[in-house]
């Protein structure tokens, strides 16, 4: 299956090449607010040299311009490469559908059908365009950052490095009953088209014998039962996002608490600049283990989908 999912990037090399150097040099970018603010803190400030403070500012926003042009590159000819990936999808799927007996169309309903060429093809190409430059981007800004919160302090740096994998582990359950949610959703609004479909098609016959109570029943079911099952997602989604923001504090308590014990005890010359650079970056360590879970996730719904 990865074999014949990799064959789809081949008409695009070029852009997929593009699109990785421009989500690599994103993820460089990214290190360097913090690496100035502790520049800042530790020499320039103390030493008033404004010279160095204004082209330090100066450089950062420079970098930044490049930064937005890079992910205007990203966004716009990553999703283009995704969207023609899925034409060529759905070109053989619909190909594919020409050819089938009709004893497929005899078990499959037409609204299922739909919903597979649709919103499965949908998550195919997402992960397509998505995955490999997310989890290059948050690879190496999650790495590199641990890196430089560990050549800044040690000790802080191995607590964030105990404290993630609970993270993870954590956030992976909350999202998993999440995703099997919106699966079941899917699943449901797969019914409710096929239903809805149906309906129309056969609105002749449903008229002649004026079954419109029945037809409108059957309905009324199938929507109900949507609106359970949607209910269930809004519940796991509030679980996940507000346990997930939770830890996500829980390690800026840690960091305050911890690096400001470090800081009065005076510990391994800890000053003021590396905690200042401490703080600002343990968002740079916490953000990307989140995208690589969110993207473990989408891999398995494209892989189904696939």
């Amino acid at each position: 299956m990865f074999k014949k999912f990799i064959s789809y990037y081949r008409p695009h090399k070029k852009i997929f090449i593009l699109d990785m150097t421009a989500a690599f040099l994103i993820a460089i970018i990214g290190m360097g607010y913090p690496i100035l603010t502790r520049y800042m803190l530790s020499n320039w400030i103390p030493d008033k040299d404004i010279k160095m403070i204004v082209i330090g500012g100066c450089s950062l926003l420079g970098i930044y311009i490049i930064r937005a042009l890079l992910r205007f590159f990203v966004q716009y000819y990553g999703h283009i490469m995704g969207v023609r990936m899925q034409a060529t999808m759905r070109s053989e799927l619909f190909t594919k559908l020409q050819k089938l007996p009709f004893s497929y169309y005899d078990n499959h309903e037409t609204g299922t059908i739909l919903s597979t060429i649709t919103n499965d093809l949908f998550d195919i190409s997402e992960v397509a365009h998505h995955g490999p430059e997310n989890v290059l981007i948050a690879g190496f800004t999650m790495i590199g950052a641990l890196v430089y919160l560990l050549t800044i302090n040690w000790i802080l740096g191995l607590v964030l490095l105990v404290i993630a994998p609970v993270l993870i582990f954590i956030t992976y359950h909350f999202r998993k009953q999440f995703i099997t949610n919106m699966r079941k959703t899917r699943a449901a609004t797969a019914k409710l088209n096929a239903q809805v479909a149906n309906s129309i098609a056969g609105i002749r016959v449903t008229k002649a014998f004026t079954n419109q109570e029945l037809e409108q029943k059957k309905f009324e079911e199938i929507n109900n039962e949507y609106v359970k099952i949607r209910t269930n997602v809004f519940s796991s989604m509030g679980r996940y996002f507000s346990i997930s923001q939770f830890i996500t504090d829980l390690f800026n308590v840690v960091v305050i608490l911890l690096g400001g014990t470090l800081l009065y005890l005076g510990f391994d010359k800890f000053q003021v600049a590396d905690y200042s650079t401490f703080v600002v970056s343990v968002s740079l360590f916490i953000t990307p283990v989140n995208q690589l879970i969110m993207f473990l996730e989408q891999l398995e719904s494209a892989s189904s989908g696939f």
